[in-house]
């Protein structure tokens, strides 16, 4: 079946059309990263769509939680990274992992060409919903991916990712596909970003060897009753 999110002349109100049809009704949330507002589509009504996915539990079905459709404390930070970092002129970002695709975004609407990859349909219908919504069209192009075979013939200057280590078919094929698509130039990076408590141990002592590792932590404050959490972003330099 044909995914909605990867058919280049789908309008807005198409791929509007394809989300309500599976979650029901939407939502888009005003998010500020800097001085900059974009529009995030949101489930409505989460709990609903997780009592349907319980559901389905119950049944034996296989589900997958929507995490790409929270907006991650994560994103927002290296929403800010991408927003004020030094990128060369011409350079290309590559975002892995989309998580409704903020960060692309950012990197996009500072003029740089931008490829949002991942391996969830769903996560790619609400990033192109995102894309389209923000009228960021011309700027970003998506593709699925698996990262352990796909090859998109192509390298670019940045590649960047949030809360993508958690899964561990990731952690073992990532640095693979990284090695592939990344441009192998002394200001060519990696930045990722996720949650101190998933730090992503092993996909790191295995980076170690082929990259200059710089990690920072940045406390982030949450909304209230959220409390205050700590997002490690990890800086990849080839070395």
């Amino acid at each position: 079946m044909k995914n909605i999110a990867l058919e280049p002349d789908a309008t807005f109100d198409e791929l509007l059309a394809a989300a309500r049809n599976k979650f029901g009704a939407i939502k888009f949330e005003e998010v500020k990263v800097g001085d900059q507002i974009f529009e995030l589509a949101q489930i409505a009504d989460m709990p609903a769509y997780l009592d349907k996915l319980v559901d389905k539990a119950r049944g034996g079905k296989k589900i997958d939680l929507p995490l790409w459709a929270k907006i991650w404390p994560s994103a927002l930070v290296l929403g800010f990274y991408a927003l004020k970092f030094k990128a060369a002129e011409g350079a290309r970002f590559l975002e892995v992992g989309t998580d409704g695709g903020l960060c692309g975004m950012i990197a996009a609407s500072r003029g740089y060409e931008v490829i949002l990859a991942d391996t969830d349909d769903d996560a790619l219908l609400f990033a192109r919903l995102n894309v389209s919504r923000n009228k960021l069209e011309e700027k970003i192009i998506m593709r699925k991916v698996d990262f352990a075979e796909t090859d998109l013939k192509e390298k670019f200057n940045y590649i960047i990712g949030c809360e993508i280590l958690h899964r561990d078919e990731v952690v073992q094929s990532l640095p693979g596909f990284i090695a592939k698509h990344l441009v192998e130039a002394e200001d060519s990076e990696v930045l990722l970003a996720m949650d101190k408590k998933r730090g992503g141990k092993k996909f790191f002592e295995q980076a170690k060897d082929s990259y200059h590792l710089m990690r920072q932590e940045v406390p982030f404050a949450g909304n209230a009753g959220e409390g205050q959490s700590i997002v490690s972003v990890v800086r990849m330099g080839v070395k």
